[in-house]
């Protein structure tokens, strides 16, 4: 019986390793066609050695090449992959290697530098980067969607407002979308206006909906005069709540998973959060020293994760405010914070130009996207122009989507790869969310406009007129087929 659960055991450990690559039957031909003419045991330059899995492990002149887990911190892939500032690339002077044994790479140092198929990986691995949907905060029943509401008398703006923030349900067809003093809402399946609700208290910066999809938290104010939450039946369109007195506008907010908690900060470079049901401040987060400029609850409620517009993030306890991380390679504002559905990875996204998607266990990058959303400089201009990722969501499949200065709407993967792009908007766009069915993303832009791309047409609508403001199709779908 002994002899038979060492067996089982070995089976069971030579089955997890399938398909991971290997350092001898994977990597090493990698190398041996691209890398050993530099690095090999009798040309060593810079001291690395990539003949031997020792020579590999032991580094270089510059230290570890590599890191069990975290290619987004390791040097030799960077280096292969042409990422990161002040890592050379590699073959030096040489062409790109392809992309097929760059991902290999990526995938070798992912599951544990294994030298061969029966070596067990090295360090912590953490968790998978794919992903399957799950029924996490799926509501027992129907999905929530408005009624008949009642009209918002306040007349319309002449000039439409930019849009500030948007919102998609993730589990109805339906779009939350930020306006003068109101918050229109759509019906994404009918491509139809679906109502109105008032927000009094000035503009919205932050719409969310609750992860059950049943409550709509808006956030926001008048600049140096005051800010508030709100929360709102989705269904009847009532004020369930108002929260906080800020002495200027909110600019970031969530509500817990289990909706009893709201976090709230702006300005005031607090991140403060109150209980719903009472009303009251629980705590507040000190450690910021510049504007809450995102934050987000993670999908089960726990943690809660704050940006400031430093670059600083922050990963906190929700019940008790304790921290529980530190994120710090963002150089300029954070614009957005988007965790993925299982809780296990963070995207942040920053005026600096990066995406970046970061594994919560240990707060270190599984991928960084440099020049996310960088603009072709206009023909006769000198100069690069600024290249700021606006905002970026965790569609419900695990992909990724964003909007930045480029105007335009792009997919990512979990390896940091660019799946699809659309056709760039005529204006800036400033905000982007996802359907619940992943069939449609949805940005919104400077002139107030939403642009609907499914995949293939990019169509501009402004809500205010219930119907398309031009006729039609503003272009195709590019290619995905990497970086512009």
């Amino acid at each position: 019986m002994r002899r038979l659960g060492i067996f089982l055991f070995c089976a069971a450990s030579l089955a997890g390793q399938a398909g991971r690559p290997n350092y001898d039957d994977d990597v090493k031909p990698v190398f041996a066609r691209y890398c050993l003419a530099c690095h090999s045991a009798g040309e060593m330059r810079s001291g690395l050695n990539l003949e031997t899995y020792n020579g590999v492990l032991k580094g270089g002149s510059s230290g570890d090449a590599v890191i069990p887990g975290r290619p987004a911190s390791s040097t030799l892939y960077k280096a292969v992959a042409h990422e990161g500032d002040g890592v050379p690339r590699m073959p030096l002077g040489g062409a790109k290697i392809p992309d097929s044994s760059v991902a290999l790479i990526r995938d070798w140092i992912q599951s544990g530098l294994l030298e061969n198929a029966t070596s067990t990986p090295k360090g912590n691995i953490g968790p998978s980067l794919d992903f399957k949907p799950g029924s996490l905060n799926k509501p027992s029943g129907p999905a929530a969607m408005p009624g008949a509401l009642p009209p918002v008398t306040l007349p319309e703006p002449e000039k439409a407002n930019p849009i500030t923030a948007l919102a998609a349900s993730p589990w109805a067809p339906l779009l939350a979308v930020a306006g003068h003093e109101r918050i229109y809402l759509y019906n994404l399946e009918k491509r139809a206006p679906a109502g109105e609700l008032p927000f009094p208290e000035g503009i919205p910066y932050t719409l969310r909906f609750s992860r059950d999809g049943a409550t709509l938290l808006a956030a926001g104010g008048k600049g140096v005069q005051s800010g508030k939450v709100v929360l709102y039946d989705v269904k009847t369109g009532n004020r369930l709540a108002a929260l906080g007195q800020e002495p200027d506008v909110v600019l970031a907010a969530d509500v817990s998973a289990d909706g009893k908690l709201v976090a709230l900060g702006g300005p005031g470079k607090l991140v403060k959060v109150f209980s719903v049901g009472s009303g009251k401040q629980l705590y507040q987060l000190t450690k910021h020293t510049d504007w809450i400029t995102a934050l987000e609850f993670s999908p089960d409620g726990t943690r809660l994760a704050t940006g400031d517009r430093s670059g600083g993030i922050f990963l906190w306890d929700s019940a008790t405010g304790g921290p529980a991380g530190n994120f710090a390679d963002h150089k300029d504002s954070i614009t957005a914070l988007s965790w993925r559905g299982d809780g296990n990875f963070l995207a942040s996204s920053s005026e600096d130009g990066q995406i970046i998607l970061w594994n919560v266990m240990d707060g270190f990058p599984v991928a960084t996207i440099a020049k996310a959303h960088q603009p072709k400089p206009p023909a006769g201009t000198f100069g690069t122009p600024p290249g700021g990722v606006l905002s970026l969501q965790f569609a419900s499949d695990g992909r990724l989507v964003s909007v930045g200065r480029d105007s335009v709407i792009r997919v990512w993967g979990m390896d940091g790869k660019q799946k699809a792009a659309a056709a760039p908007a005529p204006a800036l766009l400033t905000r982007v969310a996802a359907s619940a069915d992943n069939k449609l993303i949805v940005a919104g832009d400077f002139t107030g406009k939403l642009q609907f791309w499914d995949g293939k047409q990019l169509v501009a609508v402004r809500l205010s007129e219930a119907k398309p403001a031009t006729a039609a199709s503003l272009g195709t779908v590019k290619p995905a087929s990497g970086r512009d």
